[in-house]
């Protein structure tokens, strides 16, 4: 019996190095193939350039606008509605984003399978004042239907000029109408404390003797506003904070990052995986700390850093979520300039929370459940539901 040992060593190791050979020219031929069809597919490009700067019946062509179209539609053909490239025009746009104010209608939008969904108008906006609601979804923007259109193409075809009009086809429960609404400058304050409350809310708060702070998303100034009114809230004695990410759809990583970090004692925020399994982690600074009981309202809106934040304040114990399951945008999209002014989003990484849980496509179910999800309601019901959800958060830091 034993002799046998090495026999069988010897066969075992014949048949993992075949098995590492066999994978490792599979893994040739594949990167082979890839490099191989990038090569066909640029050649293709050059010929049918070629053939139409030969033979098409119109002289004159709009080299940029075809090119843009060939460059747009790559990237659609990934069937990623994060992943999407940006004409001049367009680029500009989105990237408006990140200065705290734009120019358009006022409100935060996100995809969900593949209906362009409105996550909420902001305050005292003209999709506001229009009427557009949380829960709504865009089926056409100026005639264009949207289920097949990236995201970020979507806002781009939103935004424009300051007093030009965009018309908004709109779905809500069985019903369809359209909308015109005139673009305007929009002013995004990031970060709000009580003056963004109704007066029963402020109430609600205010009998707690607690603090709120809202964000509505993570522009270049958030952190930065987010710790004033920590600070003034701290100066108070408040007992605790109310953090509200409802309806919050995101923005940037290393603004939540710094938002979270007042909270998170030590060790991860977040974890960022790439496509080879290579993991970066965002940890906690040695800062100074919050150290008062906090709770976080979240709903179907709290998307993307905001869900980093809420995910990361759970998973350490130093916050209770109150509402409802959160969005599940669970991956990174990396901005890439491009030559001649455009642009491009590009997905290269999923997040994890703290304790490595992925919950892209999942979202975040929060430790207490509260009011309902507000798709399909109407103003006065959202209103009920807001403030039934502040009342229960109030309840759970009264008892921390």
């Amino acid at each position: 019996m034993t002799r046998r040992n090495p026999v069988l060593s010897g066969l075992a190791v014949l048949v993992v190095l075949s098995m590492v050979f066999s994978a490792g020219y599979a893994l040739g031929l594949r990167q082979a193939s890839a490099a191989d069809a990038r090569t066909e597919g640029q050649r293709m490009l050059q010929a049918l350039a070629d053939h139409l700067q030969r033979s098409y019946l119109q002289r004159n062509l709009d080299w940029r606008k075809l090119y843009d179209g060939a460059a747009r539609g790559m990237l659609q053909a990934l069937d990623d509605p994060y992943t999407a490239f940006f004409d001049a025009q367009g680029y500009r746009r989105f990237r408006e984003d990140f200065r705290g104010f734009f120019y358009g209608v006022g409100i935060f939008i996100e995809k969900k399978d593949s209906r362009l969904l409105v996550v909420a108008p902001i305050p005292d906006t003209p999709a506001a004042k229009a009427g557009l609601r949380a829960g709504d979804h865009i089926t056409h923007v100026d005639g264009v239907p949207t289920r097949e259109m990236p995201i970020e193409e979507a806002v781009a075809r939103i935004r424009g000029p300051e007093g030009t009009t965009v018309r908004l086809r709109i779905q809500r429960g069985d019903r369809t109408f359209e909308v015109p609404i005139t673009r305007a400058r929009i002013e995004v304050v990031s970060v709000q404390g009580e003056e963004a409350l109704t007066d029963a809310e402020r109430q609600v708060v205010q009998s707690a003797q607690a603090a709120y702070v809202r964000i509505l998303a993570f522009n270049q100034d958030t952190a930065e506003r987010f710790s004033a009114q920590l600070r003034r809230a701290e100066a108070r004695n408040a007992r605790g904070l109310v953090l509200d990410l409802r309806f919050n759809p995101g923005g940037l990583v290393d603004q939540c990052t710094a938002v979270a970090d007042w909270f998170v004692p030590r060790g991860p925020i977040v974890h960022e995986v790439d496509r080879d399994g290579r993991t970066r982690t965002v940890n906690a600074t040695p800062r100074e700390k919050y150290r008062r009981p906090v709770v976080v309202l979240v709903n179907e809106g709290t998307a993307s850093c905001s869900e980093i934040v809420a995910g990361a304040l759970q998973d350490t114990g130093t916050g209770v979520l109150v509402g409802q399951r959160t969005f599940g945008k669970g991956v990174i999209t990396t901005v890439v300039d491009l030559p001649g002014g455009r642009g491009a989003t590009i997905t290269t990484a999923k997040y994890l929370t703290p304790k490595r849980r992925d919950i892209h496509r999942k979202g975040i179910q929060p430790d207490v459940l509260a009011g309902d999800r507000v798709e399909g309601k109407t103003d006065r019901e959202v209103e009920a539901i807001r403030l039934e959800q502040l009342r229960r958060a109030v309840e759970v830091l009264r008892k921390r």
